[in-house]
């Protein structure tokens, strides 16, 4: 090997190392990152082993305090109607529960900085030089997480693609350049892009390793989600049919839903149950007591409290019933709902999860009842329902199916994030019933329904557009 061969084996393994803390640099503004050496982040990764790490990287980061870890869970469910905060808490999220919200709130700069490192990370290893059999797989993948971010950026800091398609959106950044200080997409374009990315995660087929891990057809479903979101529900229907007929993947089952929440290990290559995606915390990799099950647990934080209306809605034969208690805050509420979805919140830490098989049946439902299938909308629901509720009956059609679906989706996903975030697809006012709130309602048209651009973007890029009535 010549010098400059191994000059650049050096440069290349200190690269290989120091990205991960460029890209985590979460007090840095994303636009803001410097180059260390000559060698660009993609020519770093110029085999599948590198692709491979960098690849582990991108995954770990969704373990961020910022993403997955805790606060963009969180968010989707206090900042609507199913949680709130207790009288005895930490002082964490306060802001999402009370409406608070201002454009220097760390908690969004966090969700926004750290999207867009993982956006970077993955960048470098779409636009890596190798591009053959042996990362096809890899690249799938990448691809899907890159679709995920902009999925999750463009529904939190831009109003829904239902209501104004050529509203601002959120930047889309595709390469590696530290001087670029780009404009707000349009949120047309930011959704192009995200089904974009996935049609190239799908084209390469990523292989099932286990829930871990994103798959094609964890993939799938996750354009079936940005479809729905998209309001284009024959094509999100297509797409959540194919997943539910041809993915093997089976329904956790009513008798094991409960263990199925107790279990903290995330499935094998040989098991397809329930899980399409979920963020692993085990022993080692986790974020300790900011994981997510920690502020919903009274064995540890506890902070967080179910809204004792979205309890009511289970009936006393729903199992999803069992993933609550009636009981005490400790120096808090006498009288409290107490979340139980989260058990491990010490050691091998509760997976976060993304995608959920059960999904594709409610989107299904959804879609059909739009399409005006009321009875193959049923069908759908009542195959899924009986592994909630065996009890379940329904002769609603129209908007009252539609409504009863949209109800489950809420009983079904509380506490994983998506509730506020669904509210703003549906466009429909918020009221919340209930719980310790100060405010209780945020109607759809309220500034506050979409967060702000945070404030060290806006100094630090002049292309950058604040959403309307967002101050310091």
């Amino acid at each position: 090997m010549n010098s400059n061969s191994i000059l650049k084996q050096a440069r290349k393994i200190f690269l290989l190392g120091f990205l991960g803390f460029l890209v985590s640099a979460c007090s840095k503004n994303f636009l803001d990152q410097k180059p260390y050496t000559s060698v660009t982040p993609e020519d770093a990764l110029d085999d599948a082993s590198d692709i491979a790490i960098a690849l582990n990287g991108a995954y770990a980061d969704l373990r961020d305090v910022s993403l997955y870890g805790r606060t963009l869970p969180v968010f989707g469910d206090l900042y609507a109607d199913n949680a709130f905060t207790s009288i005895k808490n930490s002082g964490k999220y306060v802001a999402f529960d009370n409406y608070t919200v201002f454009a220097n709130n760390g908690d969004f700069s966090g969700i926004w900085n750290m999207s867009y490192n993982t956006i970077l990370r993955v960048n470098n290893i779409i636009n890596a030089p190798v591009d053959d059999e042996s990362v096809r797989s890899d690249k799938g993948e990448a691809y899907a997480l890159r679709a995920l971010m902009y999925f999750n950026l463009v529904r939190i800091f831009a109003r829904p693609y239902t209501e104004s398609p050529q509203a601002l959106g959120i930047p889309i950044v595709l390469t590696y350049d530290p001087a670029l200080k780009p404009a707000r997409n349009t949120v047309a374009e930011v959704y192009e892009q995200i089904l974009a990315d996935l049609d190239q995660a799908i084209s390469r087929e990523p292989v099932y390793h286990g829930s871990a891990r994103i798959s094609l057809y964890a993939a799938k479903a996750l354009q079936a989600k940005v479809w729905l979101y998209m309001g284009d529900f024959e094509k999100a229907l297509a797409v959540a049919n194919d997943v539910i007929n041809n993915s093997g993947f089976q329904l956790v089952a009513k008798d094991e839903l409960l263990s199925y929440w107790a279990d903290g290990t995330y499935h094998g290559a040989d098991v397809k149950k329930e899980t399409l995606f979920e963020v692993d915390a085990d022993e080692v990799s986790n974020i300790s007591f900011n994981e997510l099950a920690c502020i919903y647990n009274q064995n540890s934080a506890g902070d967080l409290l179910a809204n004792e209306t979205l309890y009511g809605l289970y009936s006393a034969t729903d199992v999803r019933r069992g993933l609550f208690k009636e009981g005490a805050r400790e120096q808090g509420e006498p009288n409290a709902v107490l979340v139980q979805k989260y058990k491990n919140y010490t050691g091998n830490f509760d997976n976060k999860k993304v995608l959920r098989f059960s999904e594709m049946y409610l989107i299904a439902a959804e879609c059909n009842t739009r399409l005006g299938k009321d009875e193959q909308a049923k069908a759908v629901l009542s195959t899924w329902m009986a592994e909630r509720d065996p009890a379940f009956t329904t002769a609603a059609s129209g908007d009252e199916l539609l409504e009863l679906i949209i109800q489950e989706r809420r009983k079904e996903f509380a506490f994983e994030g998506d509730r506020f975030l669904d509210l703003n697809r549906l466009q429909l006012d918020l009221h919340r019933k209930g719980g310790n709130y100060a405010v209780k309602d945020l109607v759809f048209s309220d500034y506050r329904r979409i967060a702000p651009i945070p404030k060290a973007e806006m100094d630090a890029n002049g292309n950058m557009k604040q959403n309307p009535d967002y101050t310091e």
